[in-house]
């Protein structure tokens, strides 16, 4: 009798964990996006809650590991809607710079967002930073462009001749040296009605 009852416990236990699941499934909390981007030194997330999908608040975490994350923000209350997608936003004043972030949003007790991640790279007085300086092989000039504008660049050697140009809408240049002389060069981003001009240190 006893192993009768044995069993029909671990049956219950089973069908309840199962249970549990499902439910647990059937409430996350789904996301149409979640989306970082450097807001002069400070990050912008942004994120919105898919139409029918509804929380218990909201917590904005942060980790500069992307293993272990810590509370940065939370918006209390009953978040999402049954109607239409809705929108939220949170800026971390204090990320980590020349460095990646990565955040993680929890949504209720038993959703959690996908990890995303960006690298805040602090310019200097011109407005760019090249990184790795002196540059040996392949390199990135980065560069402020918050609303994603057409970018422009022009590489000229030390004799004014024009070498390299490039287009771009993101934040930044990917450059590769490799096929240039060693010495002194010199740059110049042209973005929306503004210049960037600097120097870049070839040494293979």
């Amino acid at each position: 009798m006893t192993y009768i009852r044995n069993i029909i416990f671990s049956l219950f236990m089973f069908f309840l964990l199962v249970a549990n699941s499902i439910n647990a499934q059937a409430q996350r909390t789904e996301l149409d996006y979640f989306e970082a981007s450097d807001n002069s030194g400070e990050i912008l997330l942004k994120w919105a809650i898919s139409k029918g999908s509804t929380c218990n608040g909201i917590t904005i975490t942060h980790s500069s590991d992307s293993l272990f994350f810590t509370p940065i923000g939370r918006i209390e209350g009953v978040c999402g809607g049954t109607d239409s997608p809705q929108p939220y936003s949170f800026v971390d004043l204090n990320p980590l710079k020349n460095q990646t972030n990565y955040y993680k949003l929890e949504l209720g007790t038993s959703s959690f967002s996908d990890v995303i991640s960006i690298s805040l790279i602090q310019k200097n007085e011109e407005g760019y930073q090249i990184r790795p300086q002196p540059i040996t092989s392949l390199a990135n000039i980065y560069f402020d462009n918050p609303d994603f504008d057409n970018a422009q660049l022009n590489i000229y050697d030390f004799n004014g001749q024009l070498i390299y140009q490039s287009e771009t809408k993101e934040n930044h240049f990917e450059i590769d040296s490799n096929n240039w002389s060693s010495g002194l060069m010199f740059f110049s981003i042209i973005i929306e009605g503004r210049e960037i001009k600097g120097k870049l240190l070839i040494a293979h």
